[in-house]
């Protein structure tokens, strides 16, 4: 008999064998200094391209039309990544900014996840981002409590189904009035963060310093995000897709941004690979001077020359 949750469950297996094999490929390709590692490279961004076309058919199902094209552009741009990798095999060439891309792809992923993959450390987070937007509603004479997260059926250990795990929002009556989801976290702003400053040349110091204000500065202002979507809606009563999709979503691309500048003047060498990968196109052969045609966001400085790239902070 037909049984289509198990065969759901089945099919959750296999994604995630799917996408774990392609992250320790990457990983792979990102730490082995040998010439085969373009190879390992190549087959994680391949394998990542078919997780990807492999989603399409279930965002088709539930008509997201934009996650659909998503999944089809992924496909595309990772098939096109393998075969820059292949590329390099053949050239014996080493292309900076296919090794960072590997690198941040591979330690973002396994950062969002493993916190994904594990109900009970999604909940433990889900929890904290749950209460510390009830604080920050209550320094606004607003009340609100946190309820406990729910695994939704999965065990603590490993995710079984593609329910979100959340925790209730709270009104002073004991109402809920929304569910706090991974999504609500921040948790794949901060694993992007953690991935882009972690795969680049610089020295460790600038890193550090990158990291302590990114990462703390992305946390915060996803609170700051919740409080402005749940005050708007709840006790402004505007729509929630308005508070949401449009005053919530243009928060985040507002800090995103500003976040992204500073590391490209902190982290120069960030700004010269995400460059680089545009270059692709119009990599024909081995040794493609990509930093040619890396412009400034600084105003060069007397002393810098002709060197590519925006001039190092002091």
């Amino acid at each position: 008999m037909f049984d289509a949750a198990e065969m759901a469950g089945e099919l959750r297996i296999l994604n995630d064998i799917l996408l774990f094999s392609g992250l320790v490929a990457l990983g792979i390709g990102f730490l082995w200094k040998k010439r085969r590692c373009h190879q390992s490279r190549a087959a994680g961004w391949a394998i990542f391209a078919v997780f990807w076309l492999a989603q399409a058919p279930s965002y088709a199902f539930s008509l997201d039309l934009l996650n659909v094209l998503g999944s089809i552009g992924a496909f595309i741009a990772f098939l096109f990544f393998a075969y820059h990798e292949r590329l390099s095999y053949q050239w014996n060439d080493e292309y900076d900014p296919l090794r960072f891309l590997a690198g941040a792809a591979f330690i973002a992923s396994t950062i969002y996840f493993v916190v994904d993959r594990i109900p009970q450390l999604s909940a433990w987070l889900i929890e904290a981002v749950t209460q510390q937007t009830a604080a920050l509603l209550g320094a606004a004479n607003v009340s609100y409590t946190a309820g406990p997260a729910t695994l939704v059926g999965n065990p603590p250990f490993y995710r079984i189904n593609g329910e979100d795990i959340y925790a209730p929002l709270l009104n002073s009556t004991g109402r809920p009035v929304v569910h706090i989801i991974l999504a609500c976290t921040a948790i794949q702003g901060i694993a992007i963060a953690v991935a882009m400053i972690l795969g680049v040349k610089e020295p460790p110091k600038r890193k550090l310093l990158a990291a302590a204000v990114v990462i703390p500065v992305t946390y915060f202002m996803n609170l700051v995000r919740n409080f402005v979507v749940i005050y708007s809606f709840d006790v402004q009563n505007v729509e929630f897709e308005l508070a949401h999709g449009y005053w919530g979503k243009g928060l985040a691309v507002l800090v995103l941004v500003m976040l992204l500048v500073f590391c490209f003047w902190l982290l120069p060498e960030l700004y010269v690979n995400i460059n680089g990968l545009f270059e692709l196109p119009w990599r024909k052969g081995p040794n493609h001077d990509y930093r040619k045609y890396v412009g400034r966001i600084y105003r060069k400085r007397e002393g810098d020359g002709d060197s590519a790239g925006p001039p190092r902070p002091s």
